[in-house]
């Protein structure tokens, strides 16, 4: 059972995360904004949630909550973007800041403790003692039914006519201009949704690890980064839907780097190299260049 326990790590790691990796693809594909929030919005949204959770509030309203303040934290960087006309790195730098200081505030200190109370891996860890003491099928199963529901309803709300212009504006915005669709409203509502996935994971995060603290966002923009070329590099993209496969490379590139991340722990690797490594890994899926005929995606991350 010893060597399932990588894998068991990587596929909940990679299920938790999967939400910021979507964020990051669909902001970077589909919206061409390679956006840098999430690094505070995951964070702020685990501060968020514990701190209304703390406060006797139900997990479904302070999840709520969570999902929102990322969505603030998303449109602020557009709004800077947009009226400020800043560039996209120092809006998302801008707002990075502003996140850390208003989790340290919401929080009222550097981490929060969440394990007196009760949250929904509680009662799925119950049912994991009754298959394996280091496994956790009924979790995995959750989180993975989770992600599944939520993509499936992010494709299908990028398959309306409202979710169409969002991408048109993304894609070609001069395009969507004389289409009369504005292309930088587009843009708040884009990055708002995806920072709010973003804060989503940190809510799970939160729930899983037992606490929220302010530095859960340190890495996860690199992390998040390899994640998704790691997915779109190995996932056949030929017959799949530009959506579809933006979404699929998303989590599979999270569970597969999180599995990957667990083994390379177990052989040795040092937990202060994890960054290195995730930093080299990336350079070496993109110096590869692993091109496809009628490849959608041909600019690398550069």
């Amino acid at each position: 059972m010893n060597w399932l326990v990588p894998i068991d790590i990587g596929l909940t790691m990679g299920l938790i995360l999967a939400w910021a990796v979507i964020a990051l693809a669909l902001a970077f594909r589909l919206l061409h904004f390679p956006d840098l929030t999430i690094e505070g919005s995951l964070p702020l949204g685990a501060a968020v949630f514990a701190a209304l959770y703390k406060a006797q509030l139900p997990w479904p309203l302070a999840l709520v909550a969570a999902f929102a303040a990322g969505a603030v934290a998303g449109s602020l960087t557009a709004l800077l973007h947009v009226k400020f006309k800043l560039n996209k790195f120092l809006a998302g730098i801008l707002v990075v800041a502003i996140s850390y200081s208003l989790s340290l505030r919401l929080m009222g200190a550097s981490n929060i403790g969440l394990l007196q109370l009760r949250s929904i891996f509680d009662s799925l860890e119950r049912w994991d003692t009754g298959f394996s003491r280091e496994l956790h099928p009924a979790t995995i199963a959750f989180l993975g039914l989770l992600v599944a529901a939520g993509s499936w309803l992010i494709y299908r709300a990028l398959s309306t006519l409202y979710g169409m212009r969002l991408r048109v504006a993304g894609s070609n915005p001069e395009y969507a201009r004389s289409l009369g669709i504005n292309p930088l409203q587009k843009l708040v509502v884009g990055l708002a949704m995806t920072n709010g996935l973003a804060a989503l994971s940190g809510v799970l995060l939160a729930m899983k690890q037992g606490f929220a603290d302010v530095g859960m966002g340190q890495g996860i923009l690199i992390l998040a980064l390899a994640a998704m070329t790691l997915g779109e590099r190995l996932l056949p993209q030929r017959h799949l839907p530009v959506m579809a496969f933006v979404l699929v490379a998303a989590v599979l590139g999270s569970v597969l780097y999180q599995v990957l991340v667990s083994y390379a722990v177990r052989a040795g690797l040092a937990p202060t190299d994890l960054k290195l490594a995730t930093a080299i890994l990336v350079l070496i899926v993109v110096a590869l260049r692993l091109s496809r005929n009628g490849d959608l995606f041909e600019r690398e991350i550069t």
